[in-house]
This record gives structure tokens, sequence and C-alpha cells, in this order.
């Protein structure tokens, strides 16, 4: 055993990666870094007590790749390794699901590495990042915003991936390779300086390195350590207010803003990120930005706002709840809009006006009078007086299939279904289904801004009104 196979080793049984009579199924693109942990395993394998099989991805962008997959054939065929063969068409893949060719190549990537691992029997899966990876991972994510979670993202163990070469640098692998006396496969496109990670790689950390101190890579994957040591402690503190505080349902999440607003601000902020990763598939576009900003949305104390996110999410806080949904689950999901409904309690009422925040409307201040007949009916847009003695259950709602509202013309109430008044009355079609509406049952009382039922107006016959002003109405509510 050499002196790297032997700080792998050490590394290995720190991290506890691997346990006698594990599977690995590693990834072999036949680069130096695969070929490099792909040969140590296989050195250390009889004292690990393991069994490996290799997986290798054609990706199907390179002329050469067909050379790569014969490379990585032989390898394993010497040595008896399990081989297993991936062709994917990831340029293809990349522009049917609007992705770039680097990320579409890592999920497949990983999505064949999970396949195989349950298909083989494979306990782990070990990729060949190592420290110059952590490094370069550490710059990248901090330039484009990330906070403590994306300057350590790179940890040696995550749920069944291993990396069992974090403890080593780029010139250590080659310096390996170069001593066992073993060729391997140079990706041209590495060279390229066109992706941003490829700049860092090939331009930012050799200058730094040469300029600046020349462990600086080395140095970056030491900080990148400390940061997922302190992150793991983080989130496992925020780990606990989510699963006590936060309320989550189908593309919904809700939560008190004074609990949150009460948290340290690097607990907040993981609060925060846990809540993203909550109802995204990935975060990838999630960036501290987005973090300060649904925060400042949350410590806000004025009228009821609401901001939007990547992935088609919308944040909306009302009074001291913040709710974080998806919007497409808006749309379509007949749960939420229930959820989110604003029910005019009238035995409340009539004790006492009562203010209510609406979605997209702003402050509510609704209360039951008494007719009097020298009372002037109010006209303006965002004050309405209703006839409290027609309505069973008022509630404020998003729009459903079969609601209606009676327009008056030639004296007499005609019934108009709400999508044709909508359309119209030119309600922007992207605003439809997010704009609040008064309504008892079908019948929509109100839609605020626009128009009111011709059967909810008050008569002579009138005894109590139902009076509702909303105090920042319109859309620059917020």
């Amino acid at each position: 055993m050499n002196g790297f196979e032997n700080k792998v080793l050490n590394f290995i049984r720190k991290n506890d990666l691997l346990a006698s009579n594990d599977k690995i199924l590693v990834g072999f693109s036949g680069g130096a870094d695969s070929t490099a942990l792909i040969t140590v395993l296989y050195e250390l394998k009889k004292l690990l007590g393991i069994e490996l099989c290799a997986l290798h991805v054609n990706h199907g962008i390179r002329e050469e790749a067909g050379e790569d997959a014969s490379f990585t054939r032989d390898f394993c065929k010497e040595r008896d390794i399990e081989y297993i063969l991936v062709e994917e068409n990831v340029p293809l893949y990349a522009k049917e699901n609007k992705l770039t060719e680097e990320e579409a190549g890592r999920k497949i990537r990983y999505e064949a590495f999970e396949t195989y691992a349950k298909r083989n029997g494979a306990t782990k899966i070990a990729v060949a990042h190592h420290r110059n990876d952590a490094a370069e991972t550490l710059l990248h994510n901090l330039m484009r915003g990330s906070g403590i979670h994306g300057a350590g993202a790179i940890r040696p163990k995550r749920d069944n991936v291993i990396r069992p070469l974090l403890c080593v640098t780029r010139q250590e692998i080659e310096d390996y390779l170069k001593e066992k006396e073993l060729s391997y496969c140079t990706d041209a496109t590495n060279e390229e300086n066109i992706h941003t990670r490829n700049k860092i790689r090939n331009v930012l950390i050799p200058y730094a390195e040469k300029e600046i101190n020349e462990s600086a890579a080395e140095n970056l994957s030491r900080a990148a350590e400390r940061f997922a040591e302190a992150d793991e402690y983080i989130r496992s503190v925020a780990e606990d207010f989510f699963k006590k505080e936060v309320s989550c349902g189908k593309g919904k999440i809700e939560l008190d803003t004074k609990k949150l607003k009460a948290l340290p601000k690097i607990i907040k902020e993981n609060v925060v990120l846990k809540c993203f990763e909550y109802l995204t598939p990935n975060r990838k576009d999630i960036t501290s930005s987005h973090i300060e900003a649904l925060i400042e949305l949350a410590d806000d104390t004025e009228g009821t706002k609401s901001k939007d996110f990547p992935y088609m999410l919308s944040a909306i806080r009302q009074y001291n709840k913040l709710i974080i949904s998806k919007k497409s689950e808006r749309g379509a999901d007949s749960s939420f809009d229930r959820e989110s409904e604003i029910v005019l309690d009238t035995d409340e009422l009539t004790k006492g006006s009562r203010t209510y925040e609406i979605p997209g409307l702003g402050s509510a201040n609704v209360s039951i009078i008494k007719r009097r007949k020298e009372d002037a009916i109010p006209s303006d847009t965002y004050t309405k007086w209703f006839d409290c003695d027609r309505i069973q259950t008022a509630v404020f709602r998003r729009r459903r299939k079969d609601d209606h509202i009676y327009i008056d013309m030639d004296d007499r109430d005609c019934k108009k279904m709400l999508s044709k008044f909508m359309t119209d009355a030119k309600i922007p079609a992207n605003e439809r289904d997010e704009l609040y509406v008064l309504a008892d049952g079908d019948h929509v009382l109100w839609v605020p801004g626009y128009r009111m039922s011709s059967k909810a107006k008050i008569s002579e016959d009138t005894d109590r009104i139902l009076a509702i002003n909303i105090i920042f109405g319109g859309k620059n509510s917020g």
C-alpha cells in the first residue's frame, strides 16, 4: 500500500464511508479522477471487504466517447470488475428539458447511478470528487450568491453517495496514476474555458496558486470542510424549528412570522432555505438574495404583500402568517382554494367590526350595521354595502368553475357566468385565478375593483348591512 492509498483508506474510515460486505457502484468516466478512484478501491477491496462494479455513461456528445467506453470496458475486464455501459443522448435530453448540457449530463448520470445501484444490489455509489473540486465548487457557489450551505456543498457522504477522494488533490491523483503507470482518457472540453466552472478550474485557481498561495486549492477545500461542519449544526437547529413550527401541505407551507422573526439570523435563513427545499425539485436557482427577499417579506408588518420566486413559487404574508406555494398548485388544486378561504363570521361581526387580510387586495374592515333611511350608500370602488339579510355565508376566495354574478340589465337581474364577466370586463387572463372575490356559494357578490352583484345590493327592505371597506384596495396594495 502506497501513501496515496493509505491516505484514502484513513479518510474512508474517518468518515465511515464503507462497511464490510458493501457493494460499490463506481462512476467510471475513464478520466484521471475516476480512474484513480476505481484503482484505489480495487487495491483496497480485500482490506475493506467490499465488492466493486463500474458504470460508464456515454453522453453522446464527443466523437471520441466510444474510445472512452472501450477504455473503461477493457480496464474492468482486466481486473474482473463488473461493468455496465449506459448510452444516452445528452444534447437531445438537454434541449427537450431546457437544460444546459452540463446540467443534463449530471442528471442523467445520477439517475443511471440510482437505477443500476438498485438493479445490481449496490449499497453505495462512489464518485470521484477531490479537493480541487471542493475548492472550485466553493468559489463557484459563493460567486453565484450562495450562503454557507453552498460553501460546503461537496460532502464526503450524502445518502448512499460517497466521495473517497475528497482528501486528495488533483496533483496527487495524477502522481498516483503516474506511479501506478496507468493511462486515462482526456476530455478536451475540460480545457475549453466556456463554462464558468472551467474558468475557475483553468484560470482562477491556477492564478491563485501561482500568485497568492501555492496551497490555495487545498486551503479552499479545508475551508469548505469547515463550512460543511458548521452548516450541518445550523441546519439541525433549523430542522427542529421546521418540524415543530412549519405546517406542510401539498405544494404549500405555512408558518408564523413572529416565531420566525425571533430566530437568530443564520437559523432564520436556514429555516427559509428548508422551506424552499421542501417545495422545489432542486434549489440550484435559489440564492441568498431569494432567502433575504423572503425574510424581508416575513418581517414586513404593513398590509398584505407577496413576492414571486424561481420554480413557480409565490409567497404571501397575511398578518402574522406566511404562505409559500407553487403557483400551479393554486390554479389546479381546489383544496388550496378552500384552505385559503376567508370566511366573514357574521356572529362575531354583530359584536363589532373586524379586519381581515385579503391576498392581493389588502386590509378589509368589515362590520354589520343597521340600515338607516338617511344613510347614503357609498360609491367608492373599494367600499361596498351588501344586503346582509340575503346572504347565508360570505367568503373571500378565488374563483371556481361554476361561479356566476348578476348584472342589472333593463331593471332585471341577469345571471352571467363569472368567466364570461371577467372576459367582458377585460380582467387580465393571468390575474383571474389569483383574484379574490366575495361569494355566497356559487353566487359572486363582489369582484373587488370591478363590480358587485345586483342581487347583493341593499334595497328599501334591507334591515342589516354587511359593510366592507378595503383600505389598501387595488393592484398597488402589495
